[in-house]
């Protein structure tokens, strides 16, 4: 673990961060947030997260959406930061990804087992839940792992050796 890894992992969290948040606020936005019950990002942190269905339509709920995903992010990506180079694959991408399907199964998966959330519900929409957080804890990896790489070149010393990230 080297201390450059966690804090280019934190700036490239927050900065994936707000870019999840900005992308709900826009579903909710342009009308798709009654979409949820299929489609919601929350469910990667096992509903953990505000919703932004109806609130988005404020400012200041906007506002406080992309600080709380910004630092959820920050924390997030200092982990990745940290766990960088034990994770098994050569692509920052694919590791962002592995990274968020971890955590996708101990919050999205494992947490709400735990805690009994979902009971009641219909199992179309429980698998409907399932796979579609699945897929933003792919999406949300993928970016991860991207703005990381991004981050590391951008953030390399003048004068010194460029950094490697393939």
């Amino acid at each position: 673990m080297a201390a450059r890894d966690v804090g280019d992992g934190a700036i490239a969290g927050a900065i994936t961060g707000i870019i999840i948040g900005l992308a709900a606020i826009l579903l909710s936005l342009i009308g798709l947030g009654a979409l949820t019950q299929y489609f919601d990002i929350r469910q990667v942190f096992g509903g953990l997260l505000p919703d932004v269905s109806g609130a988005s339509l404020t400012i200041t709920a906007m506002i406080t959406i992309l600080i709380f995903l910004a630092i959820v992010g920050l924390i997030l990506g200092a982990i990745f930061g940290a766990i960088f180079e034990h994770i098994p694959t050569t692509s920052a991408i694919t590791k962002g990804i592995i990274f968020m399907i971890a955590i996708w199964v101990i919050f999205g998966l494992l947490l709400p087992i735990i805690v009994g959330a979902g009971a009641g519900v219909s199992a179309g929409v429980t698998m409907a839940s399932i796979i579609t957080s699945l897929i933003a804890a792919i999406i949300w990896g993928a970016l991860l792992g991207w703005v990381f790489t991004w981050v590391a070149r951008r953030a390399r010393a003048p004068g010194r050796a460029p950094i490697v990230r393939p």
